[in-house]
């Protein structure tokens, strides 16, 4: 028997854990730069549209979902280059419960824009609210059902994180429970926005200019597409890939798209209420629920029966 021997060395990485590392790392690279590249494109935007304005909820989500992303999506790029971790357990555990905090956030500051967007574009009619605020009420339950199993069960691994110098860890297989939640609400809320404006394109054609509707409209769709498309990434990333360094797709590069389609909503609209208080024929339902937009506090009225009745 030989005496001094050293203890067997843990396996490294194999080729294809390496090969998923580099697609997660342009992933991340990506949705960083697809975040600072749309920043630099809407500054004057958010300048004359966002800062020029009373401080709403609206404005308040808007800026912590636009510089909260910069920050949190320029962490994880100084991270991802192997220069935070310092094989430290201890930063990774905080590295990732720092991620899904600031991931969630994220998701909801645009979550709620688009909430407080589509009971404007309704007239802030109060049936309208009541299925807006259920339908939000039971997606944050599935949410925190699910971050509290979370914390009670869950025990991080990271993977050769003496080799990489990155924070890889796996992910838990009940997380997919959130995009759920994410695929019902995202769909309550654009077939709402969409009955509405075909019921202004049909029942007030006369009234209401073609732009308007036609950038309200195209915002929305835009949306819905992007967040479904984010919510089956998150899907696919947390469930085929849950063992795979492609698991942090969706933080890296999911919530930086959904939020750039989140920021534009808000830029447009407020572009489209400049534009349409200059409008001599824009009638005085359209100003109504662009103040409800902008300053998010108006009194919940009754008046989908009068949309849906047709002018007198």
């Amino acid at each position: 028997m030989l005496t001094g021997a050293h203890p067997p060395m843990a396996p490294g990485p194999s080729l294809e854990f390496m090969q998923d590392l580099w697609v997660r790392q342009i992933f991340c690279t990506t949705g960083h730069a697809l975040l600072v590249y749309d920043y630099l494109l809407t500054l004057e935007d958010e300048l004359c549209y966002i800062w020029n304005r009373p401080w709403t909820v609206v404005k308040v989500m808007f800026l912590i979902n636009r510089y909260g992303n910069l920050l949190v999506q320029t962490f994880i790029r100084l991270e991802e280059a192997g220069l935070l971790s310092h094989n430290s357990r201890v930063f990774c555990q905080c590295f990732t419960l720092f991620t899904s905090c600031s991931m969630g956030l994220s998701a909801e500051s645009i979550h709620i824009i688009v909430l407080m967007r589509t009971w404007a574009i309704w007239g802030t009619h109060k049936r309208v609210a009541h299925i807006i605020m259920w339908s939000y009420i039971s997606y944050i339950l599935v949410l925190m059902g699910t971050a509290m199993y979370g914390a009670v069960t869950d025990h991080f691994e990271f993977m050769h994180l003496d080799v990489t110098h990155i924070c890889i860890a796996t992910t838990p297989s009940y997380i997919w429970l959130i995009c759920c939640g994410g695929f019902i609400l995202d769909t309550v809320l654009f077939a709402l926005t969409m009955r509405c404006l075909r019921i202004y394109s049909r029942e007030f054609r006369s009234l209401y200019p073609c732009d308007l509707l036609h950038i309200l409209a195209r915002d929305a769709i835009i949306f819905f597409i992007v967040s479904m498309s984010t919510n089956a990434i998150s899907t696919v990333s947390w469930t085929v890939y849950a063992n795979s360094p492609k698991c942090f797709i969706a933080k890296a590069f999911a919530i930086p798209l959904v939020s750039v389609a989140g920021q534009r909503l808000v830029l447009n609209l407020r572009g489209a209420e400049r534009r349409a208080y200059a409008t001599r024929d824009l009638s005085r339902e359209v100003d109504r629920q662009l103040e409800a937009f902008a300053a998010a506090d108006c009194p919940c009225r009754d008046d989908v029966d009068h949309l849906e009745s047709g002018p007198k």
